[in-house]
């Protein structure tokens, strides 16, 4: 499949550990220090019930504060073509994603309050038409994601599922779970994915 439009989420353990006014902060001191990337400027969605609470917009991809899903986390979402294979674009969008969650955590104004689950990940694919919310797309990535997530997780167990929604409307995404309750960090997760 040639997917492009790739979203990645990791949860945060305590939701409340970063709040909108904090991600603002943080995210506009990131603007003229990231050199891999071009970040554009910084929005407050926080008025919104659910969706992206703090948004990053960058040239290639956008992160953000986001509890879409009803759970507070961090998303990433490519916006612009890359090159490689389908498992090559996710492994990267993984790696991205990984990267901001470290970022965070290590950020000095957080004092340490911010921590990622690594055990468990949310993925969107934001196409609908090379990506049809249906089983079919399901057997056609799981390889992709089976491959990514093994690197990732290395021996582990690990679950993938696809969110079963009422409309197909709805964009595909599945969630991916480590079966054992072994506490993952980001930045080990990291090291796997992107040594």
């Amino acid at each position: 499949m040639d997917l492009q439009r790739i979203n990645i989420k990791l949860y945060l353990e305590d939701e409340e550990s970063i709040s909108s006014e904090d991600a603002f902060r943080i995210f506009n001191t990131w603007i003229p220090v990231t050199t891999d990337e071009t970040l554009i400027d910084v929005a407050d969605y926080s008025h919104l019930p659910f969706g992206p609470q703090t948004l990053l917009v960058g040239h290639e991809a956008n992160y953000s504060l986001d509890n879409t899903d009803g759970r507070m986390g961090l998303m990433y979402a490519r916006k612009r073509p890359v090159a490689g294979t389908c498992a090559e674009r996710i492994s990267d969008a993984l790696a991205k994603t990984l990267r901001a969650c470290v970022r965070l955590e290590e950020e000095a104004e957080l004092e340490d309050r911010v921590r990622f689950s690594a055990s468990e990940c949310w993925i969107v694919i934001n196409d609908r038409l090379s990506a049809a919310n249906d089983d079919a797309t399901l057997a056609a990535i799981r390889p992709d994601l089976e491959s990514v997530l093994g690197q990732l997780y290395g021996q582990e167990t690990f679950e993938i599922e696809r969110q079963q929604v009422d409309s197909a409307r709805q964009r595909f995404s599945v969630s991916a779970r480590v079966s054992s309750q072994k506490q993952h960090r980001v930045s080990t997760l990291l090291q796997n994915i992107a040594p």
